[in-house]
């Protein structure tokens, strides 16, 4: 008897009611009125806390008594909570959106190309004419076809709330344009990339196939003193996503798995104005996209600390001002370009996605995953080597630098015309 009162004393939430009639004791074991949230200490952490409090004694829930029956271990119970909290799914949007930077891009920089802008990429397109399909400059005016692969590799730092969130994406894009309007090209995109992500202090891990498509088009005006360049487009992704948590404390232990289906809306559109000097070409740009992702309902599968969220919308939009500068030097007898950009992007709307799910049982509650970098650096660089007239190797670097985000990709291409 002795032994169970320390024990129960030990409980945060349980106390003793001890009664002694005649000469036998009786020791009962009551829930206190103390919160669960009482020991969290975070946005997230106290959510979960609330939600499963609601659940209540009655309903004997596994993860309800798991916690009610910890230890006075405020450590221990906030580690608890933060891996039931599931904020990997929340997380996970700010990869995907993230990531639809590389459409935009991609159909952003054929259209640079095509009208001989500013650190565009020169490697040449595949062109439609009467003879059949050949390689030509990417300024050619025939309709033309191109493709790139892209990769990179990034980390969000936690926020005191959500875990930090590591990620990797690769993928390709392909499109064709053609001159459809005087001085205006349009084209279409479409391509597919895989996303990795995971979370490691809250021992959880996710993927998302994603498969692209989307318009573009662009054109330019003389102006005083230069070129007005204008770029534009939407596209849409469709993410095929599946999410893995380990919920692992003291007397409690669940592996679960997730699947949902999520698709991303982007229009995007960007002003840019060349001037050309004897040294080099410089454009200043100015470039605006709004991003739009919905994220279907969910069920996880594996045991009582399961999750069930219903669909829900991020908006984001996303401002870039910045640089562009490219120059052509002869090295060795052989033309080489030299290309940078420098920009700062800023970030507002819905910086901050969130993930409303519930426990089979007590109340639904919202948390947080990490932050979209609200403001961030863009920068770029990349070499273009004519090694032959027939012969052409590029090599480029892009990242985007943030005190809590970054994101580095490199890209390698060789390309011979026969």
């Amino acid at each position: 008897m002795a032994l169970i009162s320390r024990l129960v004393d030990q409980c945060r939430w349980y106390h003793n009611v001890r009664r002694a009639p005649g000469r036998s004791v009786d020791l009962t074991v009551r829930r206190n009125d103390t919160a669960f949230a009482s020991s969290a200490v975070t946005r997230n952490q106290i959510a979960t806390a609330d939600s499963i409090d609601s659940i209540g004694v009655a309903a004997g829930h596994p993860v309800h008594d798991a916690i009610a029956q910890l230890p006075d271990d405020k450590a221990l119970i906030r580690r608890s909570f933060d891996q039931l909290s599931g904020d990997i799914r929340a997380s996970a949007k700010t990869a995907l959106i993230e990531d639809s930077q590389f459409v935009r891009d991609a159909a952003g920089d054929r259209m640079r190309a095509a009208f001989g802008g500013v650190a565009a990429s020169s490697l040449p397109v595949m062109a439609f004419a009467t003879d059949g399909a050949v390689l030509a400059p990417v300024t050619t005016e025939r309709p033309a076809f191109w493709g790139q692969g892209f990769g990179a590799w990034g980390q969000t730092n936690g926020d005191n709330n959500a875990a930090a969130l590591k990620r990797s994406t690769g993928g390709f894009l392909m499109g064709a344009d053609a001159s459809i309007l005087d001085g205006w090209r349009f084209g279409v995109i479409v391509g597919y990339s895989r996303t990795s992500f995971s979370a490691k202090d809250h021992a959880s891990t996710g993927s998302s196939d994603n498969y692209h498509a989307g318009v573009y088009g662009g054109t330019i005006w003389q102006v005083p003193g230069g070129v007005l360049g204008l770029r534009t487009g939407l596209a849409y992704t469709w993410h095929d996503s599946t999410t893995s948590r380990s919920v692992t404390f003291l007397g409690f232990g669940d592996r679960l798995r997730g699947r949902h289906d999520a698709g991303t809306f982007q229009t995007f559109g960007e002003l840019g104005y060349r001037i050309d000097t004897n040294v080099a070409a410089f454009e200043p740009y100015a470039n605006l996209a709004h991003v739009s992702l919905r994220s279907d309902g969910f069920a996880e599968r594996g045991g009582a600390a399961a999750l069930y969220g219903a669909g829900q919308t991020t908006d984001t939009t996303f401002t870039t001002l910045g640089l562009r500068a490219s120059s052509s030097v002869a090295l060795a007898g052989l033309d080489l370009v030299a290309r940078g950009t420098l920009g700062w992007r800023h970030a507002f709307g819905e910086t901050t996605p969130l993930s409303t799910q519930a426990f089979s049982a007590g109340n639904a509650f919202s948390v947080a995953g990490v932050p979209i970098a609200r403001n961030a650096a863009v920068v770029e660089a990349g070499l273009d080597l004519k090694l032959t007239p027939q012969a052409t190797i590029s090599l480029s670097y892009e990242g985007q630098l943030a005190n809590i985000a970054n994101q580095h990709g490199v890209s390698a291409n060789f390309n011979v015309r026969f």
